[in-house]
């Protein structure tokens, strides 16, 4: 059988856990499914990731760039269907959000979120119709949908009137390998490349508005009346709301003290981890939370929001916050920060759970998807 994966919405370094979703399905598939061939469609920007990381699969790199969305969907949808025909594909997976709606195959769509729907105003207004017809479009011609949550599951069932017999959760997951191998100075070499402070918390995320990065200044203002020594870190792509961000840290007064990265090399991402007090993830909404279960491999606590997704990925292992309140948000980074014993409970919870969480049950989970929605399609026909 051939499996393709449609990667043609990657934009390297730019769409944060959708990014480590793929490159790691795109690992451990071949691994688990050693009958089947693999064909990824990649675009101009992402061709060579996937070309020297997985030598077992073939790449074809197809002339369009994900830079400019609208072009790239309009390809996706009129040229890539040819593609799949032309290498006889059984299987295609659509792993950004938008599928062709005339596939040849067996398609199945992958749906991180909703945000279209519940945070419109992340998008320009003349583009959202448009994004919002094509998304709805390849959800309901997908003869299955992936999605990484039951509550995103919920969203997807209500919005779109899909059953839920045709959408499947799988969870993302953490690459423990590289999570959980600690080198002896990687967090003094990672503060020392980066110029970060001695102690500091974390916080990894876009700067998208609903990433609630306004009520954390506020909160980490009223933290360091207790602990004046604390940094913070913010890493995560410089998207809409950046500015607005920028500007408030520089009317705090805070400049010093508040450090703005653009998201880091992947193979970096957990030294900076290590060397933080604290990850703090204080997001209005979500559809995972990746970066929560990647803390807890690294053995740091973890304060997040207290919403539905969260709490199904954290169990008890977080140390769960009001994100609309500052005062909450701050009460809960110095708790964990101060009461030590509760500190050494959620990071010896956060090691336990964040085990549940494999890339490979990933990758057998979406095979065992793909392979009963291709069934069904074929009993169909």
């Amino acid at each position: 059988m051939k499996i393709g994966i449609n990667t043609l919405y990657l934009l390297p370094g730019k769409v944060g856990g959708s990014e480590t979703y793929i490159r790691n399905l795109i690992k451990y598939l071949p691994q688990v499914d050693q009958d089947s061939e693999y064909i990824v469609f990649s675009n101009r920007e992402s061709t060579g990731i996937f070309a020297s990381m997985t030598p077992n699969i073939k790449v074809v790199s197809c002339p369009v760039t994900a830079t400019h969305r609208p072009q790239r969907i309009l390809w996706e949808q009129a040229v890539l269907p040819l593609y799949v025909k032309r290498h006889g594909i059984d299987i295609l997976l659509s792993a950004g959000m938008t599928a062709p709606v005339y596939c040849p195959a067996t398609s199945v769509l992958m749906l991180f979120d909703l945000q279209h729907i519940n945070q419109p105003e992340n998008f320009p207004f003349y583009y959202l119709p448009f994004l919002r017809s094509i998304i709805y479009a390849s959800a309901k011609s997908a003869d299955g949908v992936l999605t990484i949550s039951h509550q995103v599951k919920s969203d997807i069932v209500r919005s779109y009137h899909i059953s839920p017999e045709n959408v499947q959760v799988t969870h993302l997951a953490v690459d423990h390998a590289l999570y959980t191998t600690i080198g002896p100075s990687d967090s003094e070499e990672i503060k020392a490349r980066y110029g970060l402070p001695d102690r500091f918390i974390l916080y990894a995320a876009s700067s998208l508005p609903h990433k609630n990065h306004g009520r954390l200044l506020q909160a980490f203002e009223l933290v360091r009346r207790r602990i004046p020594d604390l940094g913070l870190v913010l890493i995560g792509a410089r998207d809409k709301g950046y500015e607005a961000l920028a500007q408030q840290i520089a009317a705090s007064g805070l400049t010093q003290e508040v450090l703005l990265l653009a998201w880091l090399p992947f193979e970096e991402v957990p030294s900076i981890f290590r060397a933080c007090e604290a990850f703090v993830f204080p997001t209005l909404h979500e559809g995972f939370g990746l970066p929560v279960i990647e803390a807890m491999a690294c053995g740091v606590p973890v304060v997040c929001s207290k919403i539905e997704p969260l709490m199904e990925i954290a169990g008890d292992a977080a140390f769960f916050v009001d994100p609309y309140s500052q005062d909450k948000i701050s009460e809960g980074i110095s708790s964990v920060l101060l009461d030590l014993p509760l500190r050494q409970s959620l990071i010896e919870k956060g090691k336990s759970r964040c085990r549940e969480f494999t890339w490979e049950a990933t990758a057998r989970k979406t095979l065992h998807f793909l392979q009963s929605v291709h069934m069904a399609r074929r009993r169909n026909r």
